[in-house]
């Protein structure tokens, strides 16, 4: 029989795990699992205790939102780097937003998404690095980036999706900060001053679909990096209102493309997100690709691997 970790945020999100515990313990173990609980204490607990005692089990499984399954992605990348045996990694969503469950087809019903750790099959994600730290689906610096990890929890779990609108809304004097920066990229540079960028591996980010056309697939070597420069006048605003409408780079205010390597350099400190939580700030920053770093167990039709699909 094989054996699973099961570990679960009691704090994310609206849904609480408690409430649906047993019948997902229930599923896994009908599934063929031995089941080992336990709870995380702490910020960075899962982590840790991923580190000490993942390897001794096939599948480790998180439930939580999305900052709690980067804490796992952390963890295993750490494993790998250090030469460790590396569990298939399981996720059952417990947040407010759950990118990345949406991204992969796991259901977003607590016990339907135990079935898929069950029923599954591991395939191999990229991960991407900004500079050292591991991200599952986004790395972003600019407008409205920080919303998600200032966002007080209390407003998630009561207000969901809204409360990121209301808490950015709140902020709009600072929202449309412009940086100035150099940018490089697979073939190419672009220099101006931006005030949103991003990196993502994923269908959807904050909960809506990319903000221009994409290409994605999940396991290419490659993410999909989107740009938008400041608009300082009102035909630049209305050049980049156009794109966003159109969903469609224009090469001048918005840019999309797919690379394996990008490198930002900046004459200010940027800050910047990672799977929606606190990624650090930085000056000159490279972010890469770890192809097919992790094994996740997805639905076995999941579609967004090897040839890559228009989102």
């Amino acid at each position: 029989m094989k054996r699973l970790l099961l570990l679960a945020n009691p704090v994310a999100g609206i849904t609480g795990t408690e409430r649906y515990l047993l019948e997902i313990i229930n599923r896994l173990v009908t599934g063929g699992f031995e089941v080992t609980v336990e709870t995380t204490q702490h910020k960075g607990h899962l982590t840790e205790i991923i580190k000490e005692r993942g390897g001794r089990y096939d599948v480790v499984t998180v439930s939580g939102g999305d900052g709690t399954l980067n804490e796992a992605i952390c963890a295993l990348m750490d494993m790998r780097a250090n030469g460790e045996t590396v569990p298939a990694l399981g996720y059952i969503p417990a947040g407010t937003v759950n990118d990345f469950a949406r991204s992969h087809d796991i259901p977003t019903y607590m016990p339907d998404a135990a079935d898929v750790v069950a029923h599954g099959v591991a395939r191999g994600c990229d991960i991407g690095m900004l500079g050292e730290r591991p991200f599952v689906y986004v790395a972003a610096f600019g407008t409205f980036t920080d919303t998600s990890y200032s966002t007080p929890q209390k407003w998630k779990n009561i207000f969901g999706k809204v409360a990121y609108f209301f808490h950015g809304a709140s902020r709009l004097n600072v929202a449309l900060r412009p940086y100035k920066m150099k940018i490089y990229y697979d073939g190419g540079e672009v220099e101006g001053e931006f005030v949103y960028g991003m990196a993502s591996n994923s269908r959807s980010v904050g909960g809506m679909r990319l903000p221009l056309r994409s290409d994605v697939s999940l396991d290419d070597g490659k993410f999909e990096v989107t740009l938008f420069k400041s608009p300082s006048t009102p035909r630049r605003l209305r050049k980049l209102a156009k794109a966003l409408f159109e969903r469609r780079a224009d090469g001048f205010e918005a840019y999309q493309f797919s690379t394996t390597k990008l490198r930002i350099v900046s004459e200010e400190s940027i800050p910047w997100t990672t799977d929606g939580e606190f990624g650090g700030e930085y000056t000159d920053v490279t972010v890469t690709v770890e192809d097919r770093a992790v094994q996740i167990i997805v639905p076995v039709g999941c579609r967004y691997f090897g040839q890559a699909e228009e989102v």
